[in-house]
């Protein structure tokens, strides 16, 4: 039996209806893979851009005051992110209030946009503040955190 004119008309309509459906999905897919890779490898630039951003703002801030309270008291803070921190707000002990961070976690620490104190390093003139970065761990010794933050005044 041989097939119906109408049909073979019709054939490589639907053939083509079919491959340009295809193709399609083919690109729908291809969108698919190309916004699963930016997802996993390039959103997590611009996230940590964002923070980067903001603690190295809050170690400038942190030094200023840090310059303010030396110029005013002619030292340093004692040692340690809790006395630093409660001199620098006026919590400790002290009236004048040289930095106010919203950061600051339950021991009274003032904290980086990864939820860890930040350290101080004090010298007869000078000063160094260390965030610990994205991984939260602080540099130790001749381990240099490649993602440690530092200031110290020039």
């Amino acid at each position: 039996m041989r097939p119906n004119k109408d049909v073979c008309r019709f054939n490589p309509v639907l053939q083509n209806f079919i491959k340009g459906l295809n193709s399609i999905v083919n690109r729908l897919a291809l969108a698919i893979v190309i916004l699963i890779i930016f997802g996993i490898f390039i959103f997590p630039l611009f996230h940590n851009n964002k923070k980067s951003k903001a603690v190295k703002s809050e170690l400038r801030s942190i030094g200023a005051a840090l310059e303010e309270y030396y110029k005013e008291k002619n030292k340093w803070p004692s040692p340690g992110a809790r006395a630093v921190a409660g001199a620098l707000s006026g919590k400790g002990g002290n009236a004048t209030g040289f930095y106010n961070q919203e950061r600051i976690d339950a021991e009274g620490r003032f904290i980086d946009p990864w939820k860890k104190p930040y350290r101080y390093f004090f010298s007869n003139d000078s000063y160094v503040i260390q965030s610990a970065g994205p991984d939260g761990d602080f540099a130790e010794g001749l381990n240099v955190g490649e993602d440690d933050y530092w200031y110290a005044p020039r």
